[in-house]
This record gives C-alpha cells, sequence and structure tokens, in this order.
C-alpha cells in the first residue's frame, strides 16, 4: 500500500473533498438538483467494454431523514467499448491502455468528481505486464479466454497438478493467469528485459487500474508511490494464492517461476487502497483523474454480491461466458467433479473470508456473437431470439461452441466446436435455438455439479442437512447481458427442471462494487465526515435476512418441462460433448513467437 497504517489513519481524519464541496454548495455541479446522498461510483472493466454507473447511497443522507431503506440508486452510466484483438487462432489480447481511456471518457461522462468512494470490478484472470518506472504497458493484455499456454500446461506433472488444486481449489489451465505470466516471461523480450531490470509488474486488471488511476496523495497533499494492489478474490485465480492463508504461495511461485515482488499485494474487498484524491477544485491538473478506491471485486464475486447471495444461494452471469457461483459459507469445499473452489468475498481486512464454488463456461453470449459476426446468420443478437422462437425445438441439431477448449467441469483443452445432428430440414432458427440450448446446458452441468458437491460435503461431516447448502437450490438468480433473453431464460429453467429468477436491475455486478466500496467507505469512518448520526451501510446491510428481495420487479421464469424430457435432452447433448473431445489435432496450432 502507498501509505503506513498510521497514515492512512491520519488520512482519514481530515476534510474530504466531498465535503469540503457541499458545503459550498452542489449546484454548481448538478444544477438544480441538490445533492443530499453520498456519491459512489463503480468501475464495471469487462471482456468487451468498459462501464462507470453512478450510484447514491439511499438511506444515509447529508441532513437527517427517516424511512428510508439503505441501498444504492444508479443515476447516471457510460459505456465504451474496447478493441479485441486476434493475433492467431485461440489467442486474445486487450490493449490495457485503451481501457484506461475509456475508464476516463466514462469518467467524464458521468461527472465522476466528487464521489465519496469507488469500487473496482473487473474480467478476471487477464493479465497485464507493465513497467514500473514507465508505468507502461510491456505487451497487450492476455484474456481470461486466451488458448495460447495449452504447451505450458502440458508440462506439469500428476503430482504437480494435485499440489495447485489443494492449495488453490482450481486446476492448472489456460483459464488462469499463472500460465499467462509464464507465457511471457518465456516469449516477451520487453517483459524479460522488465525482470532483469527488477521493473516488471503483473496484475490483473483491478490492479493496472489502481496503479494508473488511483489517488496518490497522503493527507499533507504530497504525492504517494503507485500502489500495486489487488483483492483476495482476483488474487485468488493466479494459481498462486493459497486459498486458507490467502496468500502468495512460496511453492507455487517456484512451480511457475514467479518472483512475489513482481505481483501485487492481496488486500481485502472492502477498504481504502488508494490515498487522498484531494479537491479537484483546485488541483493544478484539471484533466487528472484520481480514484479514492474502497472496493475491489472479481466480477463474478461483485455479482454474487449484487445479488446479495448468503451460504447456500446460487447465481449464474450470462456474459462473453457464463459463471455459476455458489456460496458455501465460511467452509471450504473442495469439488472432485472439476467444479473451481474460490474465495466469495473479504469484506474487510479484519472480516472473514466467505468461500463459494465456481464453475466457468468459457463462451456464452460469445456464441451468439459467433452467429452475428462470423457465420452472419444474424444482423443483431436479438435476432437470435427472434428466430428461437420460431420453433418448438432444434430439430435434432446440438451446438457444443467449444471453441478454444471446455472449462467446467470438463477443462479439454483438445476440445473445439461441433455442430450435429443437421438434416436437410433443419434450419437457421433451429441452429439459433440450439445456442441458446448450448449456453443453458453448460450453465447445467456446472449448476448440478456444484450440488452433488455441496451434498457429498455435507455426509463426509456427517452434518444434518438444514438448508440449501447442503445440496439441492430450487431458485438460481441469473444476470448479464444475455439474461434479458426471455427464452434462453425459460430453456434454462426447463433444462434445470428449477425456477429461474431475473432482477429487475440486471447490472448487479456494477452494483455489487458499489456495495463494497460503501461497506469499505463504513469500515474506514468516512460517513461520519458528514455528521450523519445514522448506522451507515453495513455487511448486515448488505447480507441480512430483511434484505435479500432488494431488487423489486424481479422476474420469476417456472420449469414445463418433464423429467422425461429434460433425461432426453441430456443425452443429446452428452453425445456431442464427447465429438469434441481431440478435434484440436485437426485445428491451428498456436505457435511461439517473439515480440
Amino acid at each position: 500500500m502507498a501509505s503506513s497504517d498510521s497514515d492512512a489513519d491520519a488520512d482519514d481524519r481530515r476534510p474530504h473533498a466531498l465535503d469540503t464541496f457541499t458545503r459550498r454548495g452542489v449546484t454548481m455541479m448538478f444544477g438544480p438538483k441538490v445533492l443530499t446522498h453520498p456519491i459512489l461510483l463503480a468501475i464495471d472493466q469487462g471482456t468487451t467494454s468498459t462501464r462507470v454507473i453512478k450510484y447514491e447511497l439511499l438511506g444515509f443522507h447529508y441532513k437527517e431523514r427517516d424511512g428510508e431503506r439503505k441501498d444504492l440508486r444508479p443515476i447516471q452510466s457510460a459505456q465504451h467499448p474496447h478493441k479485441q484483438i486476434h493475433p492467431k487462432p485461440g489467442w486474445v489480447e486487450h490493449d490495457p491502455e485503451e481501457i484506461i481511456e475509456n475508464i476516463k471518457k466514462c469518467y467524464r461522462e458521468v461527472g465522476g468528481a466528487f464521489t465519496m468512494a469507488v469500487g473496482i470490478t473487473n474480467q478476471r484472470e487477464t493479465i497485464v505486464a507493465w513497467d514500473s518506472e514507465t508505468m507502461k504497458p510491456l505487451h497487450n493484455a492476455i484474456v481470461w479466454c486466451d488458448a495460447r499456454t495449452a504447451e505450458i500446461v502440458s508440462r506439469f506433472s500428476e503430482k504437480e497438478k494435485h499440489m495447485v488444486f489443494q492449495k488453490t481449489g482450481m486446476p492448472i489451465s489456460t483459464y488462469f493467469s499463472a500460465t499467462k505470466m509464464r507465457w511471457l516471461l518465456e516469449n516477451s523480450k520487453d517483459v524479460q528485459k522488465a525482470a532483469a531490470r527488477g521493473t516488471l509488474r503483473f496484475g490483473t486488471m483491478d490492479s493496472w487500474i489502481v496503479t494508473k488511476l488511483g489517488a496518490r496523495r497522503d493527507s499533507n497533499n504530497q504525492e504517494l508511490p503507485n500502489v500495486h494492489v489487488t483483492d483476495v478474490t482476483n488474487a485468488s485465480r493466479y494459481l498462486l494464492m493459497n486459498i486458507e492463508t490467502l496468500e502468495w504461495d512460496d511453492d507455487l511461485l517456484n512451480l511457475f517461476g514467479i518472483k512475489k515482488e513482481w505481483l501485487p499485494r492481496i488486500v481485502s474487498s472492502a477498504e481504502r487502497v488508494s490515498g487522498w484524491a484531494g479537491n479537484p477544485s483546485v488541483t493544478k491538473d484539471k484533466e487528472k483523474i484520481e480514484l479514492e478506491v474502497y472496493g475491489i471485486l472479481g466480477d463474478q464475486h461483485a455479482s454474487a454480491l449484487g445479488h446479495r447471495l448468503r451460504e447456500g444461494d446460487s447465481k449464474n452471469t450470462y456474459g462473453t461466458g457464463c459463471f455459476a457461483m455458489r456460496n458455501t459459507g465460511k467452509t471450504i469445499t473442495r469439488s472432485k467433479r472439476g467444479i473451481l473452489t474460490t474465495v466469495c468475498w473479504k469484506l474487510g481486512k479484519d472480516e472473514e473470508a466467505e468461500y463459494a464454488l465456481e464453475g466457468a463456461v468459457a463462451v456464452g453470449g460469445e456464441c451468439i456473437r459467433w452467429l452475428r459476426d462470423e457465420m452472419e446468420l444474424v444482423s443483431d443478437a436479438n435476432e437470435v431470439e427472434e428466430c428461437a422462437k420460431t420453433v418448438t425445438d432444434t430439430g435434432g441439431v446440438t451446438f457444443v461452441p467449444a471453441f478454444g477448449g471446455l472449462f467446467a467441469p470438463h477443462w479439454r483443452d483438445d476440445s473445439r466446436g461441433v455442430i450435429v445432428g443437421l438434416t436437410r430440414y433443419a434450419k437457421k432458427a433451429h441452429i439459433c435455438r440450439a445456442a441458446l440450448e448450448a449456453i443453458a446446458y453448460q450453465s447445467m452441468e456446472v449448476l448440478e455439479a456444484m450440488e452433488l458437491d455441496c451434498e457429498e460435503n455435507s455426509k463426509s461431516k456427517k452434518r444434518k442437512k438444514t438448508s440449501s447448502s447442503d445440496g439441492d437450490a430450487k431458485l438460481l438468480s441469473v444476470d448479464g447481458g444475455a439474461s434479458v433473453n426471455d427464452t434462453l431464460m425459460q430453456i434454462q429453467a426447463d433444462v434445470l427442471g428449477k425456477s429461474v429468477r431475473r432482477p429487475a436491475n440486471i447490472e448487479t455486478t456494477a452494483y455489487g462494487a458499489a456495495l463494497a466500496a460503501a461497506i469499505g467507505a463504513y469500515k474506514r469512518g468516512v460517513y461520519s465526515w458528514y455528521g450523519n448520526s445514522k448506522e451507515p451501510m453495513t455487511v448486515r446491510d448488505v447480507l441480512g435476512e430483511d434484505n435479500q428481495n432488494a431488487n423489486d420487479g424481479s422476474k420469476l421464469f417456472e420449469s414445463k418441462s418433464t423429467k422425461e424430457e429434460r433425461a432426453k435432452g441430456r443425452s443429446r447433448w452428452e453425445d456431442a460433448l464427447q465429438r469434441t473431445y481431440g478435434l484440436d489435432t485437426y485445428c491451428d496450432k498456436e505457435q511461439s513467437y517473439n515480440m
């Protein structure tokens, strides 16, 4: 961290920029609207775009007002896409500087100055390498779904794989950050030179954002060193953190050949990790953006917090990929079915970590984009749903979009996509519906594997089954861009044989990041600067029993399928799945190249 604990405490006693501003009157910035609620920002840095959403904190006012429930209300947002770079088949990269510029654009468009706290949520596993002196990236970011490290993955023995799984809860895969760092060290001359100079820094997108945009002033307005941190949820995806100690593990570092000084310091998901931004009205550089960061969560963990998942609850996010997560509380449940054991969150440096089971599907909404952009079957994503609704089934067509391999629960790097069951009768509508079914069946596999793992964990500990945390959950909460597709949600309910609940506000990822920032600000005493006697946003306000229906206006999709129909569909899916194995032999091989 940029400052010592004593410096941080001193910072928390100073007047805040927003406090100074509100005393002068807010109408100069917000026109006729007088600000009565604290303002928070959520930066949602995703795989295809970056968003910034401004929230006001309800139930807490600069002036006392009773009867308002504690929650966050979105009031403004901005979004900018970034380029997807594909140097070779199976390779995916992003320009780290483009992403920073997009954050700045969004920040200015929503009027981000004078916010009380900032929460960051980000695409996980995607790795950035930069030089700590120049603050410039040494290579494009290697994205989580990139498959170039398959050869590196194949080097490890079964004993080494077992050790990694026991310490991290995850298998060695192209998915995670450590193999991407290893590839950069072996293939990028710029990374090698920075390592030799001692200026190499690695980090996921949260680390990169905080390093580039985190506030760097102490209580005396003096500039501090750059901050190099990541939170426990992002750190749990490196394959380098021990999920029991929540620290970088020496055995893992040695195995992958990564030095600890190249890595960010691990912090909790809800605490201040930056310095003080100062008052923008008196800052010399009016264009400079300095974020006061109080919360960081990987995207799926932020989504889980946005759904306010308690122990035993499950959610699924339908984005570029699909990500199912089940909160297992303070219990580390190790999977026997290819499901990941991960940190759910740690809401404060003095709080206990909560854990989760997670199943990641590499290709979710991405297969819809593939139908549009590569196959040109449709002109826009909405047309897929319209086509799918014109038929009652797929006509026997099954689509497995294993473009770069399969993630949970199979973990097959040698798989490639297939469309099977084609007949002269098959038409565009059948393929569109098969694409939606592919998303639902992949999600089904990971959700069912989680339930079985929880059931076995309960039996092994001889616990009396008292809640859904020990087995079957009857309701699935959903979010993500593709969740607006009613046909997909109904197919998901039918495939699972369970109800699917979609909240009115599906932006749960950004919402969760803002909640983490609100909790982090409370823990640092920020609210006391405003002289309000009310208790501010706490962990209980977010996860207490009275707050489980925070998103009013949700839509419920009830299953309409029979047990026989589900069994027949599963058999057809599993048959197609088997046909994907080993097809990498016939696809272009990734070759090493030097930059």
